[in-house]
């Protein structure tokens, strides 16, 4: 596992890739962009006409990312979020990109389960 740690100080922790797959390490980012409310960032990665970005909870603390799979232009990412004072959340976002070789995400779904 890997570690990153935004300015805000959520550590977000990750499988370590290969390297063959470029669009996981993408997502990561875009994640970390997101979480810092980077909007620079995220207009570089985001079809922000086509995607509505979720909330953040208050008070992330950790992202824990179990799986990042893609192939071709659509991609899913299973995650924990934990939250200072509150039970964890898991989460699934499936995600398309425009293309197979575009890097820009056109649409973004998420599953969230409260209840573990």
């Amino acid at each position: 596992m890997e570690t990153i740690i935004t300015a805000k100080g959520v550590h977000i922790i990750f499988p370590k890739d290969c390297g063959n797959a470029p669009k996981k390490r993408l997502l990561i980012d875009a994640l970390a962009a997101f979480i810092e409310g980077d909007h620079v960032e995220l207009e570089e990665r985001v079809d922000i006409e086509k995607v509505r970005l979720p909330s953040l909870p208050e008070g992330v603390m950790e992202v824990k990312i179990h799986r990042v799979i893609t192939h071709g232009k659509e991609a899913g990412v299973h995650l924990t979020v934990y939250c200072a004072g509150r039970k964890q959340v898991e989460a699934g976002a499936f995600l398309s990109f425009r293309s197979a070789a575009n890097t820009i995400i056109s649409k973004l779904d998420i599953l969230v389960d409260k209840d573990r």
